[in-house]
């Protein structure tokens, strides 16, 4: 049975506000009276070009013109060279009777909001609905940016003083219904040498087709060497971007959030795996956001190095990229190298996977070698693929022959486990 309840605050200000739009469309004055007059037109300005001493009529409504009935012709005459434009305003003034039916659609509407917002089904019905407004707050659940394409949303993550030009996030999922917690999580990590050269966007491709395999894909931009980056902050907006996983999953329940893999190329590979091994930093390094004897709030089950830079010190003498990105060379800031450089800061317990390329000339395949080297003497599950013939960006290209390799390891390390994948790795 419906109960009416006087109208809340948030009901009468709905009302007044419909009330407000009926009654402009309602004309206003008494029938019947119609003044004409002529005088110069207002929305004329400047004077008239001798060569063209006559303009077509124009016309055009005045914004108040819904309320009044008033319209406005404007005829552009010239009558002498030089002078100002000419414009007679011939504005009639007509006042009409209040139409019945825009009556009639205002008590209408006026009905239906003091229904909605006073009918209540039973006595919990109110508090029901506070509860929920309330609940929604708390939740704070992740509101879409911007539709990127037909295939991906995009969303901000919160990291402390955000550019969102930057810290966002372009979420892929997969077509078709899926139950809750299903779906695995790979955080794909862009390359470029830290520098803002290079975008998330490269990556959009590798994020289709893993997309179109079953995966959930969260393919990330951080602020780089050039555009705010640099160290810690490049390195912490990628910690921050991984940890927002569980709050994606606020409004994309599919996803699970204790299945994550982080998958990052060249640079990308360097930020893969120490995100992975945030857990081990010592308190207060960068990026240790959590009490002692906490951890991250995303451990991801392993991470993929596709063509990436695990040993810093190899590649500072390389380029300036590391130098740049960490702020010198390793005898200069040999502590950011010990908490930055992957080949120094193993994590026994975290799976990796080292994808690359032989003929890889911008970071040399035996970083990967050495890297799974030394993470197998800790103890470490690791694995190596190596790509016979393939460069630096051969496994970023889904068109290459060796694509179809580089997906099934992805997909049946996020789906099975990293000892399923090292039992019987594709090839």
């Amino acid at each position: 049975m419906c109960q009416i309840a006087p109208v809340h605050a948030v009901g009468r200000v709905a009302l007044a506000l419909m009330l407000r739009r009926v009654f402009r469309w309602l004309p206003r004055g008494v029938p019947g009276r119609y003044r004409r007059r002529n005088r110069p037109c207002p929305l004329s300005q400047g004077t008239a070009p001798p060569d063209k001493a006559t303009r077509p009529v124009c016309t055009a409504r005045a914004a108040s013109s819904n309320r009044t009935g008033r319209s406005r012709r404007c005829d552009s005459r010239h009558t002498r060279p030089g002078a100002r434009s000419g414009r007679i305003c011939d504005m009639t003034e007509r006042s009409v009777a209040p139409r019945p039916g825009a009556l009639l659609l205002a008590v209408l509407l006026c009905a239906g909001v003091l229904l909605s917002a006073g009918c209540a089904a039973g006595p919990t019905g109110g508090a029901a609905a506070l509860s929920s407004s309330a609940a929604s707050k708390s939740r704070a659940v992740p509101r879409p940016v911007a539709a990127v394409r037909d295939d991906a949303i995009r969303y901000l993550y919160p990291a402390p003083k955000a550019d969102p030009r930057q810290n966002y996030g372009n979420l892929y999922l997969p077509r078709g219904a899926h139950a809750p917690r299903s779906l695995p999580v790979v955080v794909l990590i862009h390359g470029g040498g830290w520098k803002n050269r290079s975008s998330a966007g490269y990556m959009a491709d590798v994020a289709r087709a893993l997309q179109s395999a079953g995966l959930a894909v969260w393919n990330i931009e951080y602020r780089r060497v050039g555009s705010g980056g640099g160290w810690p902050t490049t390195f912490t907006d990628v910690g921050y971007a991984v940890d927002f996983v569980p709050t994606l999953a606020e409004s994309a329940p599919a996803l699970d959030p204790t299945n994550v893999i982080l998958v990052g190329h060249s640079a990308g590979g360097q930020l893969a795996a120490w995100a992975a091994t945030r857990r081990t930093l010592p308190a207060g390094s960068p990026g240790v956001t959590w009490p002692a004897g906490g951890g991250p709030t995303v451990t991801p089950r392993a991470f993929v190095s596709m063509a990436g830079v695990l040993d810093m010190r190899t590649s500072s003498r390389l380029n300036d990229h590391v130098r740049k990105a960490l702020g010198g060379m390793p005898d200069q800031v040999p502590q950011r190298y010990a908490l930055a450089n992957p080949v120094q800061r193993i994590d026994p317990l975290m799976p990796s996977v080292a994808i690359h390329g032989s003929e890889d000339s911008i970071v040399p395949a035996g970083e990967s070698v050495d890297f799974v080297a030394a993470a197998r003497a800790l103890g470490a599950p690791s694995l190596l693929v190596e790509l016979d013939g393939a460069n630096h960006g051969t496994p970023v290209n889904v068109r290459s022959p060796y694509w179809p390799r580089i997906r099934e390891t992805i997909v049946k390390l996020a789906r099975e486990g990293f000892d399923a994948l090292a039992a019987t790795p594709p090839r």
